[in-house]
């Protein structure tokens, strides 16, 4: 651990996900253009390739006061410019760590989840939804992962607050994915969705979906990568569904690039998200997409369904007729990828720099 770090990013754990990976491609941005920087988390496995010049600073502790306390402490004792934190308890934790801290750091807190579903959750979560919506207004800059999680974040904060919300995008733009596909005979296309197995992500529609496009189409394969509590729900809905030669559950995949070359065609059947990683990774390679149009992020990152197909949340019916007519039809790669760029990290890194309080 040095003396003294430019950038602080504070997340929970690099144990795998979306946000994860979005905050190791930003710690990568940073010390690729001369920034000291660490990870300081609350978990110790890492799945994630760091640069070897960036530290990982784990918690001891694991109560929720203590982790407020030991980050403060470290605050005090490490001189950091910009603490940058990533989901809302590290955003909660970074944010009650600098409440009149003396010659504190610049903090941003990002936010990569949507609340449309806010009216349905338990007391807890409203509690700390409500103080999450009075700490932020502390913070020096507050990110938005898309459009939609903005507007949402708007409405929930104060005028104050609501003035710092900056949008900026995940990079997740994959160069030269296009020159490394994996071709395949087309016999069984192959069909990929990835997200953790959770309900968020609507894989259980997706599943029931895919049993009707086995209809149409009795060769298609339906690969899943991802890992979650729900594994075990969505193994018996398979085994239910008579799918167990033709739905298979990869795990969670630290390189996940071969399934993208071989795939014939990606969906995202969530119910939420934030922004949708993913998609833009499945457009790096040129594949056609077809997505629900939950919000937020999906509607965004495919123009409307310039860039893919959108079809209603929880809809197995329209998901899998979506489905068979893109298994029919051919897009063109070089649009795909086209749109992809947009979500470099070039461009996002140095957004991201400014938003830090670097001149760039």
């Amino acid at each position: 651990m040095k003396s003294n770090y430019d950038v602080v990013l504070h997340i929970p754990s690099l144990k795998g996900g979306g946000a994860e990976r979005v905050a190791v491609e930003i710690g990568r941005y940073f010390s690729e253009h001369g920034k000291s920087t660490a990870f300081f988390i609350h978990h110790s496995q890492v799945a994630y390739d760091l640069p070897g010049d960036v530290d990982v600073i784990v918690a001891r502790n694991s109560g929720h006061v203590q982790r407020v306390l030991e980050f403060r402490a470290f605050l005090k004792e490490v001189r950091v410019h910009t603490v940058i934190s990533f989901l809302p308890y590290a955003n909660l934790i970074s944010v009650l760590a600098n409440v009149g801290l003396a010659g504190g750091p610049r903090l941003v807190v990002s936010e990569h989840l949507s609340y449309v579903d806010f009216g349905s959750v338990g007391p807890k979560e409203r509690f700390k939804l409500a103080l999450t919506g009075y700490l932020y207004k502390r913070a020096d800059g507050i990110v938005a992962v898309s459009t939609g999680v903005a507007d949402d974040l708007r409405q929930r904060l104060s005028a104050s607050a609501a003035r710092k919300v900056v949008v900026i995008h995940n990079p997740c733009y994959i160069p030269n994915a296009e020159s490394t596909r994996l071709l395949h005979d087309g016999s069984a296309p192959i069909v990929l969705a990835v997200g953790r197995l959770v309900r968020q992500k609507g894989l259980d529609v997706l599943i029931t979906a895919f049993s009707l496009v086995r209809k149409d189409n009795h060769k298609a394969q339906l690969v899943i990568v991802g890992e979650g509590p729900d594994r075990g729900a969505l193994e018996e809905q398979i085994a239910q569904l008579g799918l167990n030669g033709s739905v298979t559950l990869r795990g969670f995949s630290r390189n996940i690039a071969d399934e993208y070359k071989r795939a014939d065609l990606f969906v995202c059947s969530s119910r939420a998200e934030g922004f949708g990683n993913v998609i833009v990774e499945a457009l790096s390679f040129g594949l056609p997409v077809v997505s629900t149009a939950c919000k937020h992020g999906p509607e965004e990152i495919l123009e409307g369904g310039r860039y893919g197909t959108l079809v209603p949340v929880g809809d197995p019916i329209s998901l899998s007729a979506a489905i068979v007519t893109a298994l029919r039809t051919s897009v063109d790669p070089e649009v795909q990828i086209k749109r992809a760029k947009d979500f470099g990290l070039a461009a996002i890194g140095r957004r991201y720099m400014t938003v830090a309080g670097f001149a760039t």
